[in-house]
């Protein structure tokens, strides 16, 4: 027994076979810990580009919806620009500081009457996990209708 405990503090003063193995764990704990918080900051980022998106097209919305026909208000009507909807949605979207596909995607899904839907793509790349490729893409939608106060 007392050659036994020799050999272990022999090999405890010589550093035995296990030196390293804490830096070896502190930098896969550090390497989860990186995927982790670009997991929560690229997700809390993907939300806030949703929201975006959506606030982006409420204001298209209304913006397509104030383009109506003089001649139809003062005939007491609101009739809304509904051939040129697309092209107002895309101006709002293009003024709100967004360029090339986010603009040519964005449009009119339905319009009719004093009543317009609009759909707004904003495209993103993920911060800390660009792993998702190019980028990706939210998508807002939302009504507005025009009306005409007495």
């Amino acid at each position: 027994m007392t050659s036994l405990v020799r050999r272990l503090h022999r090999r405890a003063r010589r550093g035995g076979r296990d030196r390293g193995s804490g830096a070896l764990a502190l930098i896969l704990a550090a390497m989860l810990f990186m995927v982790m918080a670009g997991f929560v900051i690229d997700t809390a980022r993907a939300i806030h580009q949703r929201e975006k998106a959506s606030d982006v097209a409420e204001q298209a919305a209304r913006f397509a919806a104030n383009q109506i026909s003089a001649a139809d208000l003062r005939n007491g009507q609101v009739v809304i620009d509904t051939a040129g909807c697309t092209g107002h949605v895309q101006d709002f979207v293009r003024a709100s500081g967004f360029s090339g596909a986010d603009v040519a995607s964005a449009g009119c899904t339905a319009a009719a009457g004093n009543r317009v839907t609009a759909e707004v793509r904003l495209t993103y790349t993920p911060l800390l996990l660009p792993t998702f490729g190019k980028g990706l893409t939210v998508w807002g939608r939302a009504t507005a209708q025009a009306v005409q106060e007495q």
